[in-house]
């Protein structure tokens, strides 16, 4: 084994300085915590012999060798307090931090004004787990150097780690107050203030440790808080002020367009749209959601050339496919959207869709024979057909006032899906379309024995009970559990507010209403309900707002007319 040029180099010179150091010094010794050699004397050659070999061997990863030179070289100087030093940095390498923390508090009872070692202790504590021995050492050195800023720091941190943010805030605010220029004592209390929900005084914190210290990753964090809690703009111009300095940053990039796109700044976003695509690892994907936006913008032309460039690289594309037909479709090229559909094939992530959307644009055009028979030639094969072919092949022939068809379809579907729910629940609607409730009910029933959460079907049923004026009570508790599983649901809340109405609790159900047309305010039955309960209440102004509103969205002529009796009444 050859020995290190460094190895070579100190035993020659410690042996030619001092003879034969090496023999006189207690070979087998290990200091053990309070053991003190007898003699306290001091052979500086051989502690420098010792610790030299000690470096020499941790250099080379032999640590269980450098501990035992180390704490020979101890033997050799008691009081040594840089060896001290190096043997607890190697302890805690080793993993043996205990023991580390013994010569540390041993270097402090030589040096009890060591500030240094005493905060290095606390750390070891921290890291040890044993926050309670941390904080006892950082208030010892606060109490002798009030303004010992690290300490503050230290402790004002190992606060927030154990969530005791008001300790935390304390100390932190002390900080900055006799240390304003503490860039990270301000970003630490804006992280704090964040955690206690004091949000005016977190963006202070943040523009102050900005100011100190402007960087990108603080900039962002900035800016996430300043746009979830309502500052957009601001959040804005800083992420804008990261782009100035990277201007290939895609996540920030993305960043801004989604702000753009919540403040209903599509232009702006378009515009940052393009201003990625340099810098996108993901072209294609970059692409395809601006062709998007575009096709929202009514930019059509814009859109197929970027779905036209996504489809040049990649043909399969067929994300971009139902796009460019969309954007076929939107500009009035109806047959060219035909077409792309028709390019999509059973193998496709996005088949079901395409086939939906071209039968959709058939039905537009009227052409229901070329909508049956692409339908009908679509669910002829395992591998072609889909489960909602059969509900849209029924719907064209509703259409066509073909409801035997229509109902044939439905029960060749549930013949192969006989538990699908989805299906059952068209079924339904079906059903009730043609005046069967009862076989409606009966259906929904079926639905809800496959399924007990099934909100709609719980709806359908608790409403239809509401309309009917029976087991008022049982429609209340359906509802109810829809509503648990879709409490955003306008229509949902619209029947739990008539159910109220039918039950005699018109205060309970006008509560429910108005909630509902926040949802949902343009639903003409939300707006005649409304009005049915302000008339209730003996609120008349207010009960023709709302039906008047209602008239002005109604489009089935049999509701229209009532509506309007409903007004000539109230108005007499």
């Amino acid at each position: 084994m050859k020995k290190s040029i460094l190895a070579v180099l100190i035993i020659a010179v410690c042996c030619s300085a001092c003879g034969g150091v090496s023999n006189r010094a207690p070979v087998s010794v290990k200091l053990a915590e309070g053991l003190d050699p007898s003699v306290d004397t001091v052979d500086n050659n051989c502690a420098y012999f010792y610790f030299m070999w000690g470096r020499t061997a941790e250099l080379e990863g032999k640590l269980e060798e450098a501990r035992e030179a180390y704490e020979k070289a101890l033997v050799c100087d008691l009081h040594g307090m840089h060896i001290m030093r190096r043997l607890a940095v190697l302890l805690i390498n080793m993993g043996k931090k205990k023991d580390a923390a013994n010569w540390i508090k041993r270097i402090i009872d030589e040096d009890p004004g060591d500030t240094s070692s005493r905060s290095f202790l606390a750390n070891l504590y921290v890291s040890m787990d044993q926050p309670d021995k941390a904080e006892e050492i950082y208030l010892e050195i606060l109490a002798k150097d009030p303004e010992n800023y690290d300490s503050m720091l230290l402790l004002g941190s190992l606060y927030a780690r154990q969530e005791k943010f008001t300790q935390a805030r304390e100390v932190l605010e002390k900080l900055v107050k006799h240390n304003p220029d503490s860039f990270i004592g301000h970003h630490y209390l804006a992280k704090i203030y964040l955690e206690t929900e004091k949000f005016s005084k977190a963006r202070n914190a943040f523009e102050k440790a900005l100011e100190l210290n402007w960087s990108p990753f603080l900039a962002f964090e900035a800016a996430a808080f300043l746009d979830k809690n309502g500052f957009s703009e601001d959040a804005l111009q800083l992420y804008r002020q990261i782009v100035e300095e990277d201007e290939s940053n895609e996540r920030v990039r993305t960043m801004i367009i989604g702000i753009l796109l919540r403040m209903d700044r599509e232009d702006e976003a378009i515009s940052e749209f393009e201003e990625l695509l340099p810098y996108a690892t993901d072209i294609l994907k970059v692409e395809i959601n601006l062709s998007r936006l575009l096709i929202g913008s009514k930019r059509y032309a814009e859109a197929v050339d970027h779905l036209q460039s996504v489809l040049d690289n990649d043909p399969e594309a067929h994300e971009a496919l139902i796009l460019l037909a969309i954007a076929y479709q939107e500009k009035g090229d109806e047959d060219e959207a035909v077409a792309i559909l028709e390019r999509i094939d059973p193998g496709a992530a996005n088949y079901e869709d395409a086939t939906l959307f071209l039968a959709r644009i058939l039905v537009g055009e009227k052409k229901y024979d070329t909508a049956l028979e692409l339908l009908e030639e679509r669910i002829a094969t395992e591998q072609s057909r889909r489960k909602s072919f059969y509900s849209a092949l029924a719907a064209v022939f509703q259409k066509q006032q073909k409801s035997e068809e229509a109902e044939r379809v439905f029960r060749e579907a549930m013949e192969i899906y006989p538990d699908d729910t989805e299906l059952l629940f068209d079924y339904a609607l079906f059903q009730d379309e043609q005046g069967d409730g009862d076989g409606a009910m009966a259906t929904m029933e079926q639905v809800l024995a496959i399924d007990p959460e099934e909100s709609y079907a719980l709806n359908y049923i608790g409403y239809s009970w509401a309309e009917r004026g029976e087991k008022l009570e049982m429609a209340l508790e359906y509802i109810r559990k829809a509503l648990e599983n879709k409490p955003n649901d306008g229509f949902i809340r619209d029947s739990l507010g008539w159910v109220f109405f039918k039950m005699g609790r018109p205060v309970e159900a006008l509560a429910e209403l108005k909630k509902s047309r926040e949802i949902e305010p343009d639903d003409p039955t939300i707006n005649e309900h409304l009005g049915d309960v302000y008339h209730e209440l003996g609120k008349l102004e207010e009960a023709l707002g709302a039906w008047e509103r209602s008239l002005e969205l109604q489009k089935d002529s049999s509701k229209t007319e009532q509506l309007k009796k409903k007004i000539e009444a109230a108005g007499k």
